[in-house]
């Protein structure tokens, strides 16, 4: 979603905590410290490129007016057709990146660089140096925005004051590659005055060091598989592509797990427990434990906003709400025939094995040597889904006519 790498991001976070952290745990006050927590998002989404911080500050404003709109149509006649609205107000910057890329990306940047230049020449001097970047992490931001919006409509929080918006939408941890925060994963921690704890400093920076290490200690050596999708002649046999197609598997996984381990890390240096990303999920043997395993941010705001409201736990609405989730899932990614091709794969998947567990139970003392070959199964079938992120659609055929001959 960048031009540059985004280590250069948790890089610059990372020398700078040297000076928040203990400013962090010294002030007495919690408007200082949520102060501390936006400025120190503001700098590092300014050293990226002055265009995208004036960007997130309109939108972060825009949540802003909108949550308090929630509050004020929720108990109005028609309040669902209100927050479905609102809620849409949200997702428009998102939906208009993604489906008119084209000329939404060169806008964005063009628009944005005069707004900074008129309001400041010297740093529009500045933002025109930088490269033409996409919205970087506006996927995340925006499902943190409705997250809020859905959560302020159902009373679950209050509105934020301006201070506390101002804190959780520039939170520096989960600013470039997520993961979906949750407010209420950092609401108590904004009021209270933290105490250092030092098992909490220690398993942050254990926890950074694993990131770096699953990024540029095992990311980086499989890195050379990302071209399994750009080789335009079958000049291989399909053993050599489903290998090459495994190891760009765990290319994907270490190096987006890495780097969510640096988010979560960083965030528990300064004593925020965020909920982990993953959890193993190229072991697990079957389409459920897999996706409530992988980017588990984005599958519990998939789950608890769009599973649960479509009747996910009814059994006569399973299926649908199955095939909406992971949908929202999909398209995340990017709307395109290719991911809904890929939405559909994994409910079939999802759908196939629910009804199948539901008239054939899996036992708990199941052979080793099953539990093995479930997972090799299911691995199999994942990476069958992997061009689908990758490829567009005109290319897909080729591509899996390699994988068979």
């Amino acid at each position: 979603m960048l031009d540059s790498d985004p280590f250069l991001y948790f890089s610059d976070l990372l020398v700078l905590m040297v000076v928040v952290v203990p400013l962090y745990y010294v002030a007495p006050w919690a408007w200082f410290r949520q102060l501390l927590l936006g400025l120190t998002g503001v700098y590092l989404t300014f050293l990226i490129a002055p265009r995208l911080l004036a960007f997130y500050v309109l939108f972060w404003l825009l949540v802003y007016v909108l949550q308090h709109a929630a509050r004020l149509f929720r108990d109005r006649r028609f309040s669902w057709l209100w927050t479905t609205l609102l809620i849409g107000l949200a997702l428009a910057p998102m939906l208009t990146w993604k489906l008119f890329a084209d000329w939404s990306v060169p806008e964005f940047n063009i628009q944005f660089n005069a707004l900074v230049d008129w309001l400041n020449p010297w740093v529009g001097s500045i933002d025109r140096v930088r490269s033409l970047i996409l919205p970087i992490g506006l996927s995340f931001a925006t499902f943190r925005a409705v997250d809020q919006l859905i959560k302020v409509r159902l009373e679950i929080v209050e509105p934020l004051s301006p201070l506390r918006q101002f804190s959780f939408a520039f939170f520096p941890s989960v600013l470039v590659i997520g993961p979906v925060i949750e407010y209420t994963e950092i609401e108590s921690g904004l009021a209270t005055k933290p105490r250092w704890d030092p098992q909490d400093t220690l398993a942050g920076i254990l926890t950074v060091a694993l990131g770096a290490i699953k990024v540029f200690g095992i990311a980086y050596v499989l890195r050379g598989s990302q071209g399994v999708f750009g080789t335009s002649t079958s000049d291989g046999s399909p053993l050599e592509y489903w290998l090459e197609l495994a190891m760009y598997a765990w290319y994907f996984y270490f190096n987006f797990s890495g780097f969510s381990d640096m988010a979560i890390g960083s965030a528990r240096i300064l004593g925020y427990r965020l909920a982990p990303n993953f959890n193993n999920p190229y072991l697990k043997t079957n389409p459920q434990d897999f996706w409530n395993s992988w980017h588990m941010s984005l599958t519990r705001f998939a789950q608890r906003n769009v599973f649960v409201p479509m009747g996910g736990m009814r059994a006569r609405t399973q299926y649908l709400a199955i095939v909406a989730t992971m949908m929202v899932i999909a398209l995340w990614h990017d709307v395109s025939f290719s991911l809904l091709i890929f939405g559909a794969y994994h409910s079939a998947g999802l759908i196939g094995h629910r009804w199948w567990i539901a008239r054939h139970p899996v036992p708990a003392d199941r052979p080793l040597v099953r539990r093995v070959g479930a997972n090799v199964l299911f691995f199999a079938f994942y990476l069958l889904s992997l061009p689908l992120l990758s490829l567009e659609l005109s290319s897909l055929l080729d591509f899996y006519g390699r994988l068979l001959w």
